[in-house]
C-alpha cells in the first residue's frame, strides 16, 4: 500500500487557518542546488526556501571534492563526455552528459559573481586538478578541500539578503500537494505541526537517501524524503539501483556517527591505496588501467577484494609523495580531522574503508529538471538527470546542483505566473488510520531499515538476499502506511521504507551487474 498523502489531514481541518501565505516559487532544499535556483528565479516572483536544518546541515556543506569545469586547451569538451560515459559504465544519457559539460563554464563563471571563492595559482588563474575517472585535470576547488561549504555559503549570503527570497530554516518537508498532475504546493512541518505552503512551482532539492544505510558520509536526516514525496505525487523514480559507495572514508569513526570522508582529491595529487602489507594493490595486473584513479565502484571492489585476501576491515592511504607544507595547504580539512584522531599525514597513512555516498538514481526528469507532474522540478542529488549513469564520475554532481538548477529557474522565469491563493487545495477523502508507533518505536524501525539496507543492499549484493530485504522492508511500510502521523519522526520512517524498497526492487528487477549495482551470486 502507499499513501497518497501522509500528512494529518484530521488535524488540518480541525485547524485550516495552518494555510500559509502563497509564494510563486517553493524551493525544498538549502544546499548548492536549491540555493542556486533560488537565486537564478526572477526577482520579480516570490520565493520561498524550506531548509531542513540550517546552512550547514546539508550533504553540499560537506563536499570536499570539487566541481569539475573544462578550463584549458589541453582539455576538451568531448574528452569530459567520454570520461563521464565511461564512468557511467554505458548508462548515462548523453544528451543530459553534453548539456552538463558544455553549460560548465557559463555557470561557474555565475558562480564567482556570487563570491565563491575558488583557488587560484600563482598567477591568477583557476588551479585545477584531477579526481578519479577524469583523463585530464579539470576540477575546482575551494579552500583546498572545503568546495561545498565555501559555495554554500556564498550562495546562502546571497540568498539571505536577496528581497525577493524567504528562508524558512528547520522546516521538514511531508507531502507535494496536486490537483489533476498540477503541482499546488507543499506541507511542511516546523517540529511543532504542519502546515501548508501554496504555490504553482515546486523546486526539489533535498538531496538523496545515505542515511538508510548505517554508516554514510552523509548528514543525518537524508533518507530520502523529497524523493518518496515526488514518488507519492506521481513522479516516475530512475535508475534506484545505483548506490554510489565512495572507496575512501575515514575509517575511524562512531556506531551510527556520520563517516567522515577522506577525498578522492588526495589520489589526483598522487596518494596511492595500499593494503595492511604495504602494497599498492590497485596496480596488481587484474586491476584498472588508471590503477589508484579508477572510477569509484572499480576501486570500491578492489578494495573489497583485497579485505577478503588479507584480512582486516581498512586500506590505507599512502600520501608519502607531498610534502607537509603541501598537504596542510590542500587539505586542511582532513589534516584537522586526522590530527583529532592521532593521525599525522602525509607522513602517516590514512586508514580508509568504501561507505556509502551518493544516489545516482532519483526522481526522473528532462533536461530542465522537469518531472512528469506540472509545476514540479527536481535538481541536485534527488534527480535522475540521467548524467551519472551507473557510477558518477568524480565532481560531476556539484556541478550537476547547478547546470539543472539554473536550467529550472530559466524554465519557471519564462512561465505564466500562476496565483493560488483563492484555490482551495483538494485533501481527498478522509481514512481511518490507527495511531502511529510511538518516538522510541520509530527510531527502533529506522535503526532496523538501515541494517537490512547496511547488510544486504550494499556495494556487493546476493539475489537471496536482496528478496530478503524485499520482504523485511515491505513488513515496515506496510506498518507505516496505516498510521496517522502526528511528527516529523513517523514521516522520516515511512518515507525511507519507501525508498529503501524501491531500491531494493530495483536491484532485485536488474539480474546483471552493472556500475555500482554488482551482483555476486
Amino acid at each position: 500500500m502507499t499513501r497518497r498523502y501522509i500528512f494529518n489531514k484530521t488535524l488540518y481541518r480541525k485547524n485550516p487557518d495552518t494555510i500559509t501565505e502563497n509564494f510563486d516559487v517553493v524551493v525544498v532544499g538549502g544546499g548548492i542546488a536549491g540555493l542556486y535556483t533560488a537565486l537564478e528565479i526572477d526577482r520579480k516572483m516570490s520565493v520561498a526556501v524550506v531548509v531542513k536544518g540550517d546552512l550547514k546541515s546539508g550533504s553540499s556543506w560537506l563536499a570536499q571534492g570539487g566541481i569539475c569545469c573544462v578550463t584549458s586547451d589541453e582539455d576538451s569538451f568531448e574528452s569530459h563526455i567520454e570520461d563521464t560515459l565511461a564512468a557511467g559504465a554505458g548508462h548515462c544519457r548523453r544528451e543530459a552528459v553534453e548539456v552538463l559539460v558544455k553549460e560548465a563554464p557559463e555557470n561557474i563563471q555565475r558562480l564567482i559573481e556570487y563570491g565563491v571563492p575558488f583557488d587560484r595559482d600563482k598567477n591568477g588563474e583557476l588551479h585545477v586538478t584531477r579526481e578519479g575517472g577524469h583523463s585530464h585535470n579539470r576540477i575546482l576547488h575551494c579552500g583546498g578541500d572545503a568546495t561545498g561549504r565555501e559555495i554554500t555559503k556564498a550562495l546562502g549570503e546571497a540568498a539571505e539578503k536577496r528581497g525577493n527570497i524567504k528562508i524558512l530554516w528547520n522546516h521538514d518537508l511531508v507531502d507535494i500537494l496536486t490537483d489533476e498532475n498540477r503541482v499546488q504546493g507543499v506541507v511542511v512541518n516546523n517540529g511543532k505541526e504542519d502546515f501548508i505552503i501554496k504555490s504553482g512551482n515546486v523546486v526539489i532539492a533535498t538531496g538523496g537517501a545515505g542515511q538508510l544505510y548505517k554508516y554514510s558520509t552523509t548528514p543525518e536526516g537524508n533518507t530520502g524524503e523529497g524523493i518518496a514525496a515526488c514518488y507519492r505525487a506521481g513522479c516516475k523514480l530512475r535508475d534506484m539501483e545505483f548506490v554510489q559507495f565512495h572507496p575512501t572514508a575515514f575509517a575511524i569513526h562512531g556506531e551510527g556517527e556520520r563517516v567522515f570522508l577522506i577525498s578522492e582529491a588526495l589520489r589526483g595529487e598522487g596518494a596511492v591505496l595500499r593494503n595492511k602489507n604495504g602494497e599498492a594493490f590497485m596496480s596488481f595486473d587484474y586491476q584498472h588501467p588508471l590503477h589508484d584513479l579508477a572510477p569509484r565502484d572499480v576501486v570500491t571492489r578492489a578494495i573489497m577484494d583485497e579485505l577478503k585476501r588479507t584480512g582486516g576491515d581498512r586500506v590505507y592511504l599512502d600520501a608519502s609523495c607531498m610534502s607537509r607544507e603541501f598537504f596542510e595547504e590542500r587539505f586542511p580539512t582532513i589534516t584537522a580531522k586526522c590530527r583529532e584522531c592521532g593521525i599525522n599525514p602525509p607522513k602517516d597513512f590514512i586508514p580508509v574503508q568504501p561507505t556509502q555516498h551518493y544516489l545516482m538514481g532519483g526522481v526522473e526528469t528532462d533536461l530542465n529538471a522537469k518531472t512528469e507532474v506540472e509545476g514540479l522540478y527536481v535538481c541536485g542529488e534527488a534527480a535522475c538527470t540521467g548524467v551519472h549513469g551507473a557510477n558518477r564520475l568524480a565532481s560531476n554532481s556539484t556541478l550537476e546542483c547547478i547546470v539543472f538548477a539554473k536550467r529550472a529557474a530559466m524554465c519557471i522565469n519564462s512561465s505564466p505566473i500562476k496565483d493560488l491563493s483563492g484555490k482551495r487545495v483538494k485533501l481527498g477523502e478522509e481514512q481511518s488510520y490507527t495511531v502511529g508507533p510511538d518516538e522510541n518505536e520509530a527510531g527502533a524501525d529506522m535503526a532496523a531499515i538501515k541494517t537490512v539496507m547496511t547488510e544486504k543492499v550494499g556495494a556487493v549484493r546476493k539475489m537471496r538476499e536482496l528478496e530478503e530485504a524485499r520482504e523485511e522492508l515491505s513488513a515496515f511500510k506496510r506498518k507505516y502506511a496505516l498510521c496517522n502521523f502526528t511528527d516529523r519522526k513517523q514521516y522520516a520512517v515511512y518515507s525511507a521504507a519507501e525508498i529503501a524498497l524501491i531500491i531494493t526492487d530495483s536491484a532485485y528487477a536488474r539480474k546483471e551487474s552493472l556500475g555500482s549495482h554488482y551482483i555476486s551470486e
